[in-house]
């Protein structure tokens, strides 16, 4: 692998490229550029940028002092293109961008260097030699988007979370490129694992953990391989331990929910099945049917957490509403996280609760644009009118996109199911029924005893934020916090339960 280098920088709400090795590059960090159109020429610190490779999903940029020859615009665009599609189907691209420049003296090896991260903005700067190499480009490159697309979520400012990103970047290059073999080895004896775990796990709680594993100058790993086979092993344990995770939908999530995988060797308890352990309502999708769903759709439809921690996820349907503030205030005085599943029209008119709620650490999932009965609907009905038309609004209001779907009514055909699959969304039901949404019949009594006496490991239950008179749901919550703390349980929103992103 020859004449490249990549390095990686990221922000949400501002893209910005910069001239390897600016004078001005501090300054930059410091003022990123907003960019409101990605296809016009740019300019930072003096360096100028114009847009190449317009067909792409993956905005790409080429220095202006110079100009690519015709094939090596050829030769990136075949590199590119596949990696365009991959990356567009898995990933929200708006806060993306790729600068390209020539190096002519350029002679090292490919190296991916994510030492200048910066939180919440994704850009990736190449430098090429004369001519692209002989051998594959794309699997480095795909490592490189990869890693600064996490870093617009995670900042990777320790050794567990550079592993973390790193085993990811690998475990995406596996599994969506699906080469014959893999750019980096991998694979790494018992021993070995062993030695590295307790070198790690050491270096982690000195809190001096860096300077053993990196170089200060190019932040490579400097230990042969060793933390790289490390990587992939804990984000792999990971995928075993969460069926449905995968390093697509993993790449948001916090490193700390992989530190579980340094224990080693890793016990997986699996539940055998998933149940709703309330009874039947009249005119609603039978207990049985859901049952059978979360059977036959694995990994893409959930009831309840799969394995058997004593973990609890509030979730609220229909919201949000003057009911979710109450409710929020409840959590922020709790010290809770929870999950809310939203629907389009209740968005449109209160921008404010759904900030608070995202800055607050809160799940925010998709719950239809109207609340209709989603079997009445054909696939590309749900999606469009329903899914899509809502995860676009919470992308131009928050800058997010759900990966989380609870149908209206518990209502999804098995097609439903798996086209959301295929869209990268994971449809959410429950294990209890709090019937809080008959209101003028349930009291905060009557929620507060059904969550109580069907207590089980990683429960999901149902509550709603709007839809009618939520007082008694807000009313409940205190004595649900107290009892569910006393036997021990954590409360986590629902990408920690699950182990999967609940955003692209």
């Amino acid at each position: 692998m020859e004449c490249a280098v990549i390095s990686a920088m990221c922000s949400t709400i501002a893209i910005g490229l910069w001239g390897r090795g600016s004078a001005n590059q501090a300054s930059i960090d410091k003022a990123p550029v907003e960019l409101v159109n990605l296809r016009t020429n740019i300019e930072i610190a003096g360096v100028d940028y114009k847009p190449i490779l317009d067909e792409l999903d993956l905005s790409t940029y080429w220095i202006a002092t110079s100009e690519p020859t015709e094939p090596m615009l050829s030769a990136l665009n075949t590199q590119l293109a596949s990696l365009s599609g991959i990356f567009a189907e898995q990933f929200s691209l708006e806060t993306f961008a790729m600068g390209i420049q020539l190096d002519s003296l350029q002679e090292q090896a490919i190296i991916i260097d994510v030492s200048a991260s910066k939180l919440g903005q994704s850009r990736l700067i190449v430098t090429l030699a004369g001519s692209l190499p002989d051998e594959e480009l794309s699997q480095p490159l795909a490592a490189g988007i990869y890693l600064a697309l996490r870093r617009a979520h995670q900042a990777d400012t320790d050794l567990l979370e550079k592993l973390v990103s790193h085993g990811l970047a690998l475990n995406f290059v596996e599994s969506e490129l699906k080469p014959k073999v893999l750019y980096q080895d991998v694979q790494i004896l018992k021993p070995a694992l062993n030695d590295a775990i307790d070198l790690a796990k050491k270096a982690l709680k000195s809190g001096d953990d860096l300077k053993a594993w990196f170089d200060p100058v190019t932040h490579d790993f400097i230990d042969n391989g060793t933390g790289l086979k490390l990587a992939y092993y804990l984000t792999s344990q990971h995928f075993n331990r969460y069926p449905g995770s995968s390093a697509a939908n993993t790449f948001s999530l916090d490193a700390d929910l992989f530190s579980v995988n340094l224990a080693a060797p890793v016990k997986l308890s699996h539940k055998s099945a998933q149940y709703v352990r309330t009874s039947d309502v009249a005119d609603q999708v039978g207990v049985s049917e859901l049952t059978r769903q979360a059977s036959d759709f694995l990994g893409s439809y959930f009831l309840e957490g799969w394995n058997q921690e004593k973990l609890i996820a509030l979730t609220f349907d229909d919201g949000p509403s003057s009911y979710t503030t109450q409710i929020l205030d409840i959590l922020s005085q709790r010290k809770v996280k929870a999950s809310f599943f939203w629907m389009g029209l209740n968005m449109q008119t209160n921008q404010s609760i759904m900030e608070r709620a995202l800055s607050e650490g809160h799940t925010l999932a998709n719950h239809s644009w109207n609340h209709p009965h989603g079997r009445e609907l054909s696939d590309q009905q749900l999606w469009q009118e329903q899914v899509l038309k809502t995860n676009e609004l919470f992308q131009d209001s928050l800058g997010i996109t759900p990966r989380f779907y609870r149908p209206p009514y518990g209502e999804i055909s098995d097609e439903q199911i798996a086209f959301l699959d295929e869209k990268g969304m994971k449809v959410i039901l429950w294990s209890v029924d709090t019937r809080d949404w008959n209101s003028p019949i349930v009291t905060s009594k009557n929620i507060s005893d059904v969550m109580i006496n069907n207590h089980h490991p990683e429960v999901i239950n149902l509550m709603h934020d709007a839809g009618g008179d939520r007082q008694s749901t807000v009313n409940s919550l205190p004595k649900i916090i107290d009892y569910y703390r006393s036997q021990g349980y954590r409360f986590v929103n629902l990408q920690e339960m699950l182990g999967i992103s609940d955003r692209s």
